[in-house]
């Protein structure tokens, strides 16, 4: 870092908006990116490709934002924290755009490196805002920027078949690209923050060796993890319904989702962070639970007011989750950030490859999220044991 900037080395308690919206441009752009996947496989699955290879491509995504995260914030605590972000939107916006070519290696190495921009932004986004702000402005802060990648998640998830059937592939992608593109142009001028010491790796994996630390990574597997993998496969399983309102339903499921998200937060203040968590996790069982029902008796009304509901079930866990981490997890944020996202990417790896493999291998989604409904059912149990519910 140059010796002239002008570096904010104390957090402030005031929200710093031109910097949110700087950085929630390329968020919103990456998020877009990973929603629009979604109506992207069953093209993938008419071309001859089998459910679980394009499933896989999901996985390449989460795998990549894995590998991403602890160098994210190696590279955040040597480099202008700000740079670091704008170099994650320009890798995913590369990753992005290689989306647009419908060849399996071509989809392959588009998710690997929109995951590897995904978990580089990611955690320099959270960092700046932590770093930028202190008091309740940093939970708003933080809030803001995930509420702008969930935005652009579920406009990608709602208006991404209809966009594809439209314009081909090529025209999220687009979108998507400019977005993330025009995101790290932007916020290359915003204000840079203080630095940070290096840390050593072993320091990154304490927190993780106790029940509650894995605990708290399990249960963002379920909510962050799981989100993934209906992004994926929701699609086609609408398009196996008969006169489904798609568009609608989708709509709905997003809507839920960023809804989910400020209603966790206000749970937690209501119950107390970890029975928030609890039963934003119960709700999430009970939701993937009614889809799974549904599609085992073919109740089409069940069915579709499950998926939107999960929605719900997805984002009610994100603020108690997080908060938590960084109450119980040590004094060192960028530890919580790395260990609590790798832990959800590497429990959820395995999800979207596995309903694809489970639909090829039964020709139903049945299987696939009845084993999700028992994971999340699993986690809170372990979640009532090792954390409580107070």
């Amino acid at each position: 870092m140059s010796a002239g900037a002008h570096v904010d080395r104390r957090g402030t308690e005031t929200v710093p908006w031109q910097a949110v919206a700087s950085l929630g441009t390329g968020l919103f752009g990456l998020g877009l990116a990973v929603g629009a996947y979604g109506a992207v496989v069953p093209l993938l699955i008419e071309s001859g490709v089998s459910p679980d290879a394009a499933g896989f491509g999901m996985t390449v995504y989460l795998f990549g934002q894995l590998l991403a995260v602890l160098p994210a914030d190696y590279l955040a605590r040597t480099w202008p924290v700000h740079r670091v972000a704008a170099g994650g939107f320009v890798l995913g916006a590369l990753g992005t755009a290689l989306g647009a070519t419908l060849t399996l290696s071509a989809v392959y190495l588009s998710r690997l490196l929109l995951g590897l921009g995904m978990g580089v932004a990611f955690v320099a986004c959270m960092t700046y805002g932590g770093l930028r702000t202190s008091g309740s402005a940093t939970a708003t802060t933080q809030g803001a920027l995930g509420a702008l990648f969930t935005l652009g998640l579920a406009a990608g998830v709602a208006l991404g078949p209809d966009a594809v059937e439209l314009a081909g592939p090529a025209g999220p992608v687009a979108v998507a690209v400019v977005l993330a593109l025009v995101g790290g142009a932007v916020t290359l001028r915003i204000r840079p923050v203080g630095d940070r010491p290096l840390l050593s790796l072993g320091r990154y994996l304490a927190p993780f060796r106790s029940a509650t630390g894995m605990t708290l990574g399990l249960g963002n597997m379920a909510a962050f993890g799981f989100l993934i993998v209906a992004t994926t496969w929701y699609s086609d399983v609408l398009a196996g319904v008969q006169g489904a309102p798609t568009l609608a339903v989708l709509t709905g499921f997003s809507l839920a989702t960023v809804f989910g998200r400020v209603g966790g937060g206000l749970l937690a203040g209501r119950l107390g962070e970890s029975t928030a968590a609890f039963c934003s996790l119960v709700v999430l069982a009970v939701t993937l639970a009614g889809v799974t029902v549904g599609l085992v008796t073919g109740g089409r009304t069940l069915l579709l007011a499950s998926l939107v509901a999960t929605g719900a079930g997805f984002g009610l866990p994100f603020g108690p989750l997080f908060s938590l981490a960084f109450a119980n997890l040590g004094d060192e944020p960028g530890v919580t950030l790395v260990g609590m996202t790798a832990v959800g990417n590497a429990g959820a790896l395995a999800y979207p490859w596995l309903v694809g493999r489970l639909l090829s291998e039964t020709a139903s989604y049945v299987p696939g999220f009845a084993v999700m409904t028992v994971t999340v059912v699993g986690v809170a149990v372990l979640w009532s044991v090792s954390l409580g519910v107070r």
